[in-house]
Protein backbone atom coordinates (compact mmCIF):
# COMPACT_ATOMS: atom_id res chain seq x y z
CA UNK A 1 0.00 0.00 0.00
CA UNK A 2 2.76 2.44 0.86
CA UNK A 3 6.39 3.56 0.92
CA UNK A 4 7.66 1.47 -2.03
CA UNK A 5 11.22 0.85 -3.22
CA UNK A 6 11.74 -0.90 -6.57
CA UNK A 7 13.61 -4.19 -6.95
CA UNK A 8 12.33 -7.06 -9.09
CA UNK A 9 13.19 -10.71 -8.67
CA UNK A 10 11.09 -13.81 -8.45
CA UNK A 11 11.77 -14.22 -4.71
CA UNK A 12 9.68 -12.30 -2.17
CA UNK A 13 10.60 -12.09 1.49
CA UNK A 14 8.05 -10.99 4.10
CA UNK A 15 9.64 -9.97 7.42
CA UNK A 16 7.34 -9.44 10.40
CA UNK A 17 9.17 -7.86 13.35
CA UNK A 18 6.77 -8.33 16.23
CA UNK A 19 7.06 -7.48 19.91
CA UNK A 20 7.49 -11.12 20.90
CA UNK A 21 9.08 -12.72 17.82
CA UNK A 22 10.44 -12.27 14.30
CA UNK A 23 8.67 -14.17 11.52
CA UNK A 24 9.82 -14.63 7.93
CA UNK A 25 7.98 -16.09 4.92
CA UNK A 26 9.68 -16.52 1.54
CA UNK A 27 7.56 -16.95 -1.59
CA UNK A 28 8.35 -17.55 -5.25
CA UNK A 29 6.05 -17.54 -8.27
CA UNK A 30 5.46 -20.90 -9.94
CA UNK A 31 3.17 -21.12 -12.97
CA UNK A 32 1.70 -17.76 -12.07
CA UNK A 33 0.89 -18.67 -8.47
CA UNK A 34 2.56 -17.83 -5.14
CA UNK A 35 4.51 -20.80 -3.78
CA UNK A 36 6.03 -21.22 -0.31
CA UNK A 37 9.78 -21.75 -0.61
CA UNK A 38 10.85 -21.15 3.02
CA UNK A 39 9.72 -19.83 6.39
CA UNK A 40 11.22 -19.24 9.82
CA UNK A 41 10.55 -17.56 13.14
CA UNK A 42 12.53 -16.61 16.21
CA UNK A 43 11.11 -15.77 19.64
CA UNK A 44 12.36 -12.59 21.28
CA UNK A 45 12.78 -13.32 24.98
CA UNK A 46 12.00 -10.74 27.63
CA UNK A 47 15.56 -9.48 27.62
CA UNK A 48 15.29 -8.60 23.93
CA UNK A 49 11.67 -7.71 23.25
CA UNK A 50 11.35 -5.52 26.32
CA UNK A 51 14.01 -3.02 25.28
CA UNK A 52 11.52 -0.42 24.18
CA UNK A 53 10.82 1.49 21.02
CA UNK A 54 13.24 4.34 21.74
CA UNK A 55 16.24 2.16 22.54
CA UNK A 56 18.81 2.75 19.78
CA UNK A 57 20.74 -0.43 20.56
CA UNK A 58 17.60 -2.50 20.10
CA UNK A 59 17.08 -1.34 16.49
CA UNK A 60 20.71 -0.83 15.47
CA UNK A 61 22.33 -3.89 17.03
CA UNK A 62 20.05 -6.45 18.67
CA UNK A 63 17.29 -6.76 16.06
CA UNK A 64 19.63 -6.74 13.03
CA UNK A 65 21.71 -9.50 14.63
CA UNK A 66 18.58 -11.55 15.38
CA UNK A 67 17.39 -11.22 11.77
CA UNK A 68 20.82 -12.15 10.41
CA UNK A 69 20.93 -15.29 12.58
CA UNK A 70 17.41 -16.26 11.56
CA UNK A 71 18.12 -15.78 7.85
CA UNK A 72 21.36 -17.75 8.05
CA UNK A 73 20.00 -20.62 10.12
CA UNK A 74 16.89 -21.04 7.96
CA UNK A 75 18.97 -20.72 4.76
CA UNK A 76 16.68 -18.00 3.42
CA UNK A 77 17.82 -17.13 -0.10
CA UNK A 78 15.83 -13.95 -0.71
CA UNK A 79 17.37 -10.56 0.02
CA UNK A 80 14.62 -8.15 -1.03
CA UNK A 81 12.49 -7.62 2.07
CA UNK A 82 8.88 -6.47 2.50
CA UNK A 83 8.68 -5.25 6.08
CA UNK A 84 5.79 -4.21 8.30
CA UNK A 85 5.26 -1.46 10.82
CA UNK A 86 3.14 -2.39 13.86
CA UNK A 87 -0.56 -1.58 13.49
CA UNK A 88 -0.38 0.82 16.43
CA UNK A 89 2.45 2.69 14.68
CA UNK A 90 0.26 4.04 11.89
CA UNK A 91 -3.05 5.65 11.05
CA UNK A 92 -5.59 4.20 8.61
CA UNK A 93 -8.82 6.08 7.92
CA UNK A 94 -11.37 6.70 5.17
CA UNK A 95 -12.19 10.29 4.21
CA UNK A 96 -15.10 11.38 2.00
CA UNK A 97 -14.49 14.07 -0.66
CA UNK A 98 -16.27 15.50 -3.70
CA UNK A 99 -14.49 14.43 -6.86
CA UNK A 100 -11.79 16.91 -7.88
CA UNK A 101 -8.59 17.22 -9.87
CA UNK A 102 -5.59 15.25 -8.57
CA UNK A 103 -3.64 18.43 -7.74
CA UNK A 104 -6.57 19.78 -5.71
CA UNK A 105 -7.05 16.40 -4.00
CA UNK A 106 -3.45 16.47 -2.78
CA UNK A 107 -4.03 19.79 -1.03
CA UNK A 108 -7.45 18.76 0.30
CA UNK A 109 -6.03 15.59 1.83
CA UNK A 110 -3.20 17.47 3.53
CA UNK A 111 -5.75 19.90 4.96
CA UNK A 112 -8.01 17.09 6.23
CA UNK A 113 -5.07 15.08 7.57
CA UNK A 114 -4.54 17.70 10.28
CA UNK A 115 -7.83 16.57 11.84
CA UNK A 116 -6.58 12.99 12.24
CA UNK A 117 -2.85 13.43 12.87
CA UNK A 118 -1.95 15.05 16.22
CA UNK A 119 1.60 15.99 15.16
CA UNK A 120 3.07 18.14 12.38
CA UNK A 121 2.70 16.64 8.91
CA UNK A 122 6.46 17.08 8.54
CA UNK A 123 6.83 14.29 11.11
CA UNK A 124 4.81 11.71 9.18
CA UNK A 125 4.86 9.91 5.85
CA UNK A 126 1.48 10.02 4.13
CA UNK A 127 0.06 7.77 1.44
CA UNK A 128 -3.45 7.88 -0.01
CA UNK A 129 -5.54 6.15 -2.61
CA UNK A 130 -9.05 6.63 -4.00
CA UNK A 131 -10.80 3.36 -3.18
CA UNK A 132 -14.41 4.11 -4.05
CA UNK A 133 -16.50 6.39 -6.26
CA UNK A 134 -20.22 6.90 -6.05
CA UNK A 135 -22.69 9.20 -7.78
CA UNK A 136 -25.25 10.87 -5.56
CA UNK A 137 -28.36 12.59 -6.86
CA UNK A 138 -28.10 16.40 -6.90
CA UNK A 139 -31.46 18.06 -5.97
CA UNK A 140 -33.27 19.61 -8.95
CA UNK A 141 -33.42 23.05 -7.29
CA UNK A 142 -29.70 22.93 -6.63
CA UNK A 143 -29.00 21.81 -10.19
CA UNK A 144 -30.95 24.82 -11.49
CA UNK A 145 -29.09 27.21 -9.19
CA UNK A 146 -25.78 25.81 -10.33
CA UNK A 147 -26.76 26.11 -13.99
CA UNK A 148 -27.89 29.74 -13.62
CA UNK A 149 -25.33 31.13 -11.18
CA UNK A 150 -22.06 29.21 -11.56
CA UNK A 151 -19.58 30.56 -14.11
CA UNK A 152 -18.61 28.12 -16.84
CA UNK A 153 -16.07 25.56 -15.68
CA UNK A 154 -16.53 26.35 -11.94
CA UNK A 155 -19.23 23.82 -11.17
CA UNK A 156 -17.44 21.29 -8.95
CA UNK A 157 -20.57 19.75 -7.46
CA UNK A 158 -21.14 16.95 -9.95
CA UNK A 159 -22.73 14.70 -7.37
CA UNK A 160 -19.75 12.34 -7.54
CA UNK A 161 -18.14 11.54 -4.19
CA UNK A 162 -14.93 9.64 -3.62
CA UNK A 163 -13.66 7.79 -0.59
CA UNK A 164 -9.96 8.20 0.02
CA UNK A 165 -8.00 5.74 2.15
CA UNK A 166 -5.48 7.82 4.09
CA UNK A 167 -2.45 6.07 5.58
CA UNK A 168 0.11 7.81 7.77
CA UNK A 169 3.11 6.63 9.74
CA UNK A 170 5.81 8.29 11.78
CA UNK A 171 8.66 9.42 9.52
CA UNK A 172 11.08 8.64 12.34
CA UNK A 173 9.72 5.09 12.59
CA UNK A 174 9.92 4.54 8.83
CA UNK A 175 13.55 5.70 8.74
CA UNK A 176 14.33 3.49 11.72
CA UNK A 177 12.99 0.42 9.90
CA UNK A 178 14.81 1.35 6.70
CA UNK A 179 18.07 1.43 8.65
CA UNK A 180 17.22 -1.79 10.50
CA UNK A 181 16.71 -3.70 7.25
CA UNK A 182 19.99 -2.36 5.85
CA UNK A 183 21.90 -3.36 9.00
CA UNK A 184 20.37 -6.85 8.74
CA UNK A 185 21.96 -7.25 5.29
CA UNK A 186 18.69 -7.10 3.35
CA UNK A 187 17.39 -4.82 0.58
CA UNK A 188 14.22 -2.94 1.41
CA UNK A 189 11.40 -3.28 -1.12
CA UNK A 190 8.62 -1.67 0.88
CA UNK A 191 7.37 -0.84 4.34
CA UNK A 192 3.72 -1.63 4.98
CA UNK A 193 1.51 -1.14 8.02
CA UNK A 194 0.84 -4.72 9.11
CA UNK A 195 -2.94 -4.27 8.93
CA UNK A 196 -2.78 -4.29 5.12
CA UNK A 197 -0.70 -7.48 5.16
CA UNK A 198 -3.22 -9.20 7.41
CA UNK A 199 -6.10 -8.27 5.11
CA UNK A 200 -4.12 -9.31 2.02
CA UNK A 201 -3.35 -12.78 3.36
CA UNK A 202 -6.72 -13.57 4.98
CA UNK A 203 -9.24 -11.88 2.67
CA UNK A 204 -7.45 -10.77 -0.49
CA UNK A 205 -10.06 -9.67 -3.02
CA UNK A 206 -12.80 -11.93 -1.71
CA UNK A 207 -16.28 -10.37 -2.01
CA UNK A 208 -18.23 -9.75 1.17
CA UNK A 209 -17.76 -7.98 4.49
CA UNK A 210 -15.47 -9.34 7.18
CA UNK A 211 -14.15 -8.34 10.58
CA UNK A 212 -10.53 -9.39 11.10
CA UNK A 213 -9.34 -9.60 14.71
CA UNK A 214 -5.57 -9.99 14.96
CA UNK A 215 -4.53 -10.62 18.57
CA UNK A 216 -0.84 -10.04 19.05
CA UNK A 217 1.29 -10.22 22.18
CA UNK A 218 0.49 -6.69 23.35
CA UNK A 219 -1.96 -5.15 20.87
CA UNK A 220 -5.09 -6.33 19.08
CA UNK A 221 -5.80 -4.88 15.63
CA UNK A 222 -9.44 -4.94 14.49
CA UNK A 223 -10.38 -4.21 10.88
CA UNK A 224 -13.76 -4.16 9.14
CA UNK A 225 -13.15 -5.03 5.50
CA UNK A 226 -15.63 -4.52 2.67
CA UNK A 227 -14.74 -6.15 -0.66
CA UNK A 228 -11.07 -6.11 0.25
CA UNK A 229 -11.07 -2.46 1.39
CA UNK A 230 -10.48 -1.48 5.02
CA UNK A 231 -13.50 0.57 6.08
CA UNK A 232 -12.80 0.82 9.82
CA UNK A 233 -9.62 0.06 11.74
CA UNK A 234 -9.01 0.25 15.47
CA UNK A 235 -6.25 -0.92 17.79
CA UNK A 236 -6.82 -2.10 21.33
CA UNK A 237 -3.99 -2.28 23.86
CA UNK A 238 -4.77 -5.85 24.89
CA UNK A 239 -3.21 -9.12 23.81
CA UNK A 240 -1.72 -12.49 24.58
CA UNK A 241 0.59 -11.34 27.38
CA UNK A 242 -2.37 -10.13 29.45
CA UNK A 243 -4.14 -13.43 28.83
CA UNK A 244 -1.09 -15.32 30.07
CA UNK A 245 -1.14 -13.23 33.25
CA UNK A 246 -4.85 -14.02 33.70
CA UNK A 247 -4.20 -17.77 33.45
CA UNK A 248 -1.23 -17.47 35.81
CA UNK A 249 -3.27 -15.66 38.45
CA UNK A 250 -6.38 -17.86 38.12
CA UNK A 251 -4.43 -21.12 38.37
CA UNK A 252 -1.74 -20.01 40.78
CA UNK A 253 1.13 -20.89 38.46
CA UNK A 254 4.09 -18.96 37.11
CA UNK A 255 3.99 -17.10 33.81
CA UNK A 256 6.16 -19.62 31.99
CA UNK A 257 3.85 -22.50 32.88
CA UNK A 258 0.79 -20.38 32.01
CA UNK A 259 2.25 -19.60 28.56
CA UNK A 260 2.76 -23.31 27.88
CA UNK A 261 -0.80 -24.15 29.00
CA UNK A 262 -2.23 -21.35 26.86
CA UNK A 263 -1.13 -23.08 23.66
CA UNK A 264 -1.40 -26.68 24.88
CA UNK A 265 -4.91 -27.25 23.57
CA UNK A 266 -6.59 -26.83 26.94
CA UNK A 267 -9.98 -25.15 26.55
CA UNK A 268 -10.23 -22.45 29.22
CA UNK A 269 -13.77 -21.60 28.15
CA UNK A 270 -15.27 -24.94 29.21
CA UNK A 271 -17.59 -24.75 32.21
CA UNK A 272 -15.45 -26.84 34.55
CA UNK A 273 -12.29 -24.82 33.88
CA UNK A 274 -13.75 -21.50 32.74
CA UNK A 275 -11.59 -18.43 33.25
CA UNK A 276 -12.91 -14.93 32.74
CA UNK A 277 -10.60 -13.13 30.31
CA UNK A 278 -11.03 -9.37 30.68
CA UNK A 279 -8.80 -8.97 27.61
CA UNK A 280 -11.27 -10.85 25.39
CA UNK A 281 -14.22 -8.98 26.88
CA UNK A 282 -12.47 -5.73 25.96
CA UNK A 283 -11.79 -6.95 22.41
CA UNK A 284 -15.27 -8.34 21.74
CA UNK A 285 -16.76 -5.13 23.13
CA UNK A 286 -14.75 -3.10 20.60
CA UNK A 287 -15.78 -5.46 17.77
CA UNK A 288 -19.42 -5.05 18.78
CA UNK A 289 -19.14 -1.26 18.68
CA UNK A 290 -17.48 -1.40 15.27
CA UNK A 291 -20.21 -3.63 13.85
CA UNK A 292 -22.95 -1.37 15.22
CA UNK A 293 -21.31 1.67 13.64
CA UNK A 294 -21.13 -0.11 10.28
CA UNK A 295 -24.57 -1.76 10.37
CA UNK A 296 -26.51 1.41 11.13
CA UNK A 297 -29.74 -0.21 9.96
CA UNK A 298 -29.25 -3.00 12.50
CA UNK A 299 -28.81 -5.69 9.84
CA UNK A 300 -25.85 -7.66 11.20
CA UNK A 301 -26.19 -10.15 8.34
CA UNK A 302 -24.06 -7.69 6.36
CA UNK A 303 -21.06 -9.20 8.16
CA UNK A 304 -20.20 -12.52 6.54
CA UNK A 305 -17.68 -13.65 9.09
CA UNK A 306 -15.29 -12.74 11.89
CA UNK A 307 -11.77 -13.98 11.15
CA UNK A 308 -9.30 -14.47 14.00
CA UNK A 309 -5.56 -14.31 13.51
CA UNK A 310 -2.35 -13.82 15.45
CA UNK A 311 -0.76 -16.18 17.92
CA UNK A 312 -3.75 -16.04 20.27
CA UNK A 313 -6.06 -17.55 17.66
CA UNK A 314 -4.44 -20.87 18.62
CA UNK A 315 -6.19 -20.73 21.99
CA UNK A 316 -8.60 -23.67 22.08
CA UNK A 317 -12.24 -22.63 22.00
CA UNK A 318 -11.59 -18.97 21.14
CA UNK A 319 -13.56 -19.08 17.85
CA UNK A 320 -16.61 -20.45 19.66
CA UNK A 321 -16.18 -17.77 22.32
CA UNK A 322 -16.35 -14.99 19.70
CA UNK A 323 -19.20 -16.68 17.83
CA UNK A 324 -21.31 -17.06 20.98
CA UNK A 325 -20.49 -13.59 22.27
CA UNK A 326 -21.17 -11.72 19.02
CA UNK A 327 -23.62 -14.11 17.33
CA UNK A 328 -21.62 -14.04 14.09
CA UNK A 329 -19.83 -16.95 12.44
CA UNK A 330 -16.18 -16.92 13.55
CA UNK A 331 -13.30 -18.82 11.98
CA UNK A 332 -9.54 -19.04 12.37
CA UNK A 333 -7.81 -17.34 9.45
CA UNK A 334 -5.53 -19.29 7.13
CA UNK A 335 -2.84 -17.09 5.51
CA UNK A 336 -1.72 -20.00 3.32
CA UNK A 337 -5.10 -20.52 1.66
CA UNK A 338 -3.87 -18.53 -1.37
CA UNK A 339 -0.37 -20.02 -1.37
CA UNK A 340 0.83 -23.31 -2.87
CA UNK A 341 3.08 -25.48 -0.69
CA UNK A 342 4.38 -29.03 -0.50
CA UNK A 343 1.61 -31.30 0.80
CA UNK A 344 4.08 -32.87 3.22
CA UNK A 345 4.08 -29.57 5.13
CA UNK A 346 0.34 -29.79 5.85
CA UNK A 347 0.68 -30.89 9.53
CA UNK A 348 3.30 -28.21 10.19
CA UNK A 349 1.41 -25.44 8.40
CA UNK A 350 -1.62 -26.11 10.57
CA UNK A 351 0.43 -25.41 13.70
CA UNK A 352 2.26 -22.29 12.55
CA UNK A 353 -0.13 -20.51 10.20
CA UNK A 354 -1.68 -18.37 12.96
CA UNK A 355 1.66 -16.70 13.66
CA UNK A 356 2.73 -16.13 10.05
CA UNK A 357 -0.23 -14.09 8.81
CA UNK A 358 1.62 -10.76 8.57
CA UNK A 359 4.80 -12.25 7.07
CA UNK A 360 2.77 -14.15 4.46
CA UNK A 361 0.79 -11.03 3.57
CA UNK A 362 3.98 -9.02 3.12
CA UNK A 363 5.46 -11.62 0.76
CA UNK A 364 2.15 -11.78 -1.14
CA UNK A 365 2.46 -8.05 -1.80
CA UNK A 366 5.68 -8.76 -3.68
CA UNK A 367 3.99 -11.54 -5.64
CA UNK A 368 1.05 -9.28 -6.55
CA UNK A 369 3.37 -6.52 -7.79
CA UNK A 370 5.43 -9.02 -9.79
CA UNK A 371 2.38 -10.54 -11.48
CA UNK A 372 0.90 -7.12 -12.30
CA UNK A 373 4.22 -5.98 -13.73
CA UNK A 374 4.47 -9.02 -15.99
CA UNK A 375 0.85 -8.61 -17.07
CA UNK A 376 1.45 -4.98 -18.06
CA UNK A 377 4.41 -6.02 -20.19
CA UNK A 378 2.26 -8.31 -22.33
Amino acid sequence: MMFDFNFKKNVFLGVDIGTASIKVVELTVTEGKPTLSNYAWMPLDGGVSGKGDDNAEYYQVILPQCIKRLIKKAKISGKGAYVSLPAFGGLITLIDFPEMAASDMEQAIKFEAHKYIPTSLDEVVISWDVVERETRAVPIIKEKAIAEDAPSGENNDSGVRVKVLLVAASRKKVLKYENLVKLAGLELKSIDIETFSIVRSLVGNDPGNFVIVDIGARVCSISLVEKGIIKINRNVEAGGLEMTKTISKAMGIDLERAEVLKTSGKNFFETESAISFFTLELITGEVERMIRAYCKDGNRDKIEEIILSGGMSRLAGIADYFSNKLQIKTTIGNPFARINYDSRLEPVIGDIQNSLTVAAGLALKGVDEYLRSNLNKK
